[in-house]
């Protein structure tokens, strides 16, 4: 299965595709393919963005979805633990 990381890091809080992949060899993080299966609810559609940042120390993934219905969805899920922690629509 392709893992579906992000490629780039970017300078401040992004983790980029080889640390994220140590943190979850270390049990630190869950991988993607995870948390897109426990909320295959939330992230049915297009997947339109992921990326995966350290907030206030708490690493969270925030996904971007364009679902069925046309209309794009951002969610942030907890890395650790698979906890969603907000969603919203898109304008």
């Amino acid at each position: 299965m392709t893992s579906l990381l992000p490629v780039a890091a970017a300078a401040g809080d992004r983790i980029d595709q080889d640390e994220a992949r140590e943190l979850v060899q270390r049990g630190e993080m869950l991988p993607l393919t995870e948390l897109l299966e426990r909320h295959a609810d939330r992230t049915a559609g297009h997947l339109l963005d992921v990326d995966l940042e350290r907030e206030h120390g708490r690493l969270v993934y925030e996904i971007e979805v364009l679902g069925s219905d046309g209309r794009v969805r951002e969610f942030e899920l907890d890395a650790r633990d698979g906890r969603l922690l907000k969603e919203e629509l898109e304008d």
